[in-house]
């Protein structure tokens, strides 16, 4: 079973992803969060849990309180402890190349992805 979280401040971004995954059979689990901290909090209570860490995470880097870049900061902190390879692409508007190559040096970014999803993007992150 694959689980996808999607972390994003805009609902709409958050909704039409989820149709998207749930139109093509891309994962078999979503959860969303507005608040980066809130899927923190999750993550970080459930190191041990692999059946309920998310396999990718599609994550926004604009967002108030705990943005993008906070997130992936905080998850440097626990990353090691988690019994499971969490896949972290970076889902934003941001066309500054500085924020694609900030992103991709930490480890468990493996994308960045221009907003909006498409279909044959979510695809290929399976």
């Amino acid at each position: 079973m694959s689980k996808v979280f999607i972390i994003d401040d805009d609902v709409i971004h958050q909704r039409i992803a989820q149709i998207m995954i749930e139109k093509h059979h891309t994962y078999n689990t979503i959860s969303s969060y507005t608040e980066a901290i809130k899927a923190l909090n999750f993550i970080n209570e459930n190191l041990n849990n692999k059946s309920e860490l998310p396999d990718v995470i599609l994550l926004d880097l604009n967002m108030p309180v705990v943005d993008g870049w906070d997130f992936l900061e905080r998850f440097k902190l626990f990353d090691q402890e988690l019994v499971k390879d969490i896949h972290i692409y970076i889902v934003s508007s941001s066309v500054d190349e500085t924020d694609k190559i900030r992103a991709l040096a930490y480890p468990p970014v493996k994308g960045f992805i221009s907003k909006p999803l498409s279909p044959a993007i979510l695809k290929g992150l399976i």
